[in-house]
């Protein structure tokens, strides 16, 4: 068969947002052995690069620490989680075949990419689900062969108000770098990213003709055998109303500092105001940290809350979370940004799922809330399956 046959047989996957969702799972289809079947574009408002608060994904503080219960609602995620986890351990251990021939080191590696192993301590103010029989037996993480290293704390490791601690070894992500890394490699591979924004104001079935009208515009052809909707929180903009409503922003707000902390800390329930927790991220390889940080539900104020800025390092210096990264004889961070972001939020939880919209299907993938990150890769691959099924039919 020429190439040029073959080319005419691959399927048109367009995929809506240039999120971690969108580039994970464009990474994903053109990784899988079923990729040269598959020609990709990506339509997007913003990119990697983009500093717009609606395109929360550069503003985060990412590290792998799955949300996910022991609930048998939360089977689905559980495997996404440790299905990212593996595959993170495998990428920092094992390369991505790009560099080998180079002899990149552990740490080339981590400047590259973006993730890195970091040691990750965990505490709660109050007792809870996770925290039933102090030992982390409440987390369905913490058994073997999940993530390395689980073990819980002992008293004196734990910060004042903390009635459990665990620690484990994480992967932290320089976001920024990761997103960068992900955007870089899908071209590389093949995928077409065309900026433009699409109609939303005709429901599912318009979004998707408008969208395929800009592809024609662009030169890429209108032709498109599957839609993958990864467009978060703006999904509200299109989708029915029943669907739309579930949908929901948690605003999060962080404090970007100087110096790479050592260890990853989170520490949730320290006050009764449940829209604020704490937690000292480092991004590997970058020499800087975010702290945070506050979940606020249905809030979409854009602006720097200054306040909550300095509750949160001082809240950071008062449970010692990130003392390495205090300078000066006034024991200070050194602040290099403050920065608002949103977190997609599902009612019910992430949407995977395939429907037919008029003449297109469609396969959704949003609404992962504060976990986009740590159930990417998993989250991805089932995408992936659910597109081979669809073009076989």
């Amino acid at each position: 068969m020429s190439s040029q046959n073959q080319k005419q047989k691959q399927k048109h996957i367009l995929i809506l947002g240039a999120g971690i969702t969108s580039l994970q799972t464009s990474l994903s289809i053109l990784t899988s052995p079923t990729s040269p079947s598959y020609k990709l574009t990506i339509l997007t408002t913003h990119t990697p690069s983009s500093s717009s608060p609606h395109y929360t994904f550069p503003h985060a503080g990412g590290h792998w620490r799955s949300h996910a219960s022991l609930s048998p609602s939360d089977e689905r995620v559980r495997k996404w989680d440790a299905r990212t986890y593996a595959a993170w351990k495998t990428l920092l251990l094992e390369g991505d075949g790009l560099k080998e021939g180079e002899g990149e080191g552990y740490q080339e590696r981590v400047k590259r990419v973006g993730l890195g192993f970091k040691e990750s301590r965990n505490f709660w103010g109050k007792e809870g689900v996770e925290t039933e029989g102090g030992d982390g037996v409440g987390l369905w993480w913490s058994r073997s062969g999940v993530v390395d290293g689980f073990s819980t704390l002992s008293q004196d490791e734990l910060p004042e108000g903390a009635v459990m601690g665990v620690k484990y070894r994480s992967i932290c992500i320089n976001v920024p770098r990761y997103l960068g890394y992900l955007y870089e490699r899908i071209q590389e591979l093949g995928a077409k990213v065309v900026k433009g924004t699409f109609d939303t104001s005709h429901g599912l079935e318009g979004a998707v003709a408008s969208a395929k009208e800009i592809l024609k515009e662009n030169g890429v052809g209108e032709d498109v055998d599957v839609v993958i909707n990864c467009t978060g929180l703006s999904s509200r903009l299109f989708l029915p109303a029943q669907e739309a409503e579930k949908l929901f922003p948690i605003r999060g707000q962080t404090v970007l500092v100087k110096g790479e902390a050592r260890i990853a800390r989170t520490y949730t329930d320290f006050s009764d105001d449940s829209e604020e927790l704490l937690y000292v991220i480092p991004r590997p390889g970058s020499n800087t940290t975010i702290l945070g940080g506050c979940k606020q539900v249905d809030n979409l104020n854009v602006e720097i809350d200054e306040e909550l800025s300095q509750r949160i390092l001082e809240r950071v210096k008062e449970f010692e979370l990130a003392e390495e990264l205090r300078t000066g004889d006034g024991r200070e961070f050194e602040v290099l940004g403050t920065q608002v972001g949103f977190r997609p939020g599902r009612k019910g939880g992430p949407r995977v799922e395939s429907e037919r919209v008029g003449s297109d299907w469609v396969v959704h993938s949003y609404g992962h809330g504060g976990g986009g990150y740590q159930c990417s890769v998993g989250c991805a691959e089932e995408v992936v399956g659910l597109i081979e099924k669809l073009v076989d039919e």
